[in-house]
């Protein structure tokens, strides 16, 4: 955990700005690709960011002007959680986009904010007790959604899906599938569904599994709409094909059994209530 701890009044720590970081979100808006998309990447691996918290302990500086060492157990996070029941941590780029979302203390007062890196992340979310799903940069303004497999990526803790040679998807019928969380996570695949996603209000959360038959897998995304369309899953499989060679992509609806069987509860990568 990070010692460096910021308050909204501090003046003798040097400020976080994270400049190239704002600079990648803001070309972001103009329209994804895939060099932006690796751009945001790169930006927050080397990002100082601050989070919102409370203390349990009283933070008055003692008679040399010294605030007193805080012990990783006195710092509560505030969390944001979802419709659906999902939590992620708020983190902000600079003070200014900290001010923007009003969050209070139990006495009332407006949050201290600590500084805490990627890796900071995704050595939290990683921990037995976590029940986060992951990071918002900026709620309330520029809501940038990294999922916990993403930090765990850029934290280097999980190794990238090598890039290989395309080949099409193959069904076998006599072997039962089964489905789980992919065993390596294709960062840019996703930010480019994801991206795509937000551009059809149609679409309300989409999820990726691996799917397993026998020898074979493939990615699976399961897509919930306000109206059933193929076009729509046409749309998100055509985009996912153009990340991906070696492992196929199939595309499909969102149903109960679905969500019995194989999404059980799973975090879904794009969720519309998130997007303010």
């Amino acid at each position: 955990m990070a010692k460096k701890v910021v308050s909204r009044n501090a003046g003798k720590l040097p400020p976080v700005q994270n400049d190239k970081l704002k600079e990648v979100i803001q070309d972001l808006k103009k329209g994804s690709t895939p060099e932006r998309q690796q751009a945001l990447m790169n930006a927050l691996k080397n990002a100082r960011l601050l989070s919102p918290v409370d203390f349990d302990v009283q933070l008055k500086p003692d008679t040399k002007g010294k605030l007193p060492r805080v012990k990783p157990s006195e710092i509560r996070f505030f969390m944001l959680n979802t419709n659906d029941g999902k939590m992620f941590f708020p983190v902000f780029t600079d003070f200014e986009e900290s001010t923007k979302f009003k969050i209070e203390t139990k006495n009332g007062e407006a949050p201290k904010n600590v500084v805490r890196t990627v890796k900071d992340y995704d050595r939290m979310l990683s921990a037995n007790d976590n029940r986060a799903d992951g990071i918002v940069i900026n709620p309330g303004s520029d809501n940038i959604v990294i999922p916990k497999m993403s930090l765990g990526l850029l934290s280097g803790r999980i190794k990238p899906a090598p890039q290989q040679e395309a080949k099409p998807v193959q069904i076998t019928k006599p072997v039962p599938a089964s489905y789980g969380e992919p065993a390596v996570y294709p960062t840019r695949m996703v930010n480019a569904v994801y991206d795509h996603c937000t551009t059809d209000e149609n679409i309300s959360r989409v999820w990726l599994k691996e799917k397993r038959m026998g020898a074979e897998s493939c990615f699976l995304f399961l897509v919930e709409m306000d109206r059933n369309d193929a076009k729509v899953l046409e749309g998100i499989k055509e985009v996912a094909d153009a990340f991906v060679k070696e492992t196929p992509v199939e595309v499909d609806y969102y149903t109960k059994k679905a969500e019995e069987e194989i999404i059980k509860g799973a975090v879904a990568l794009y969720d519309r209530v998130l997007e303010l």
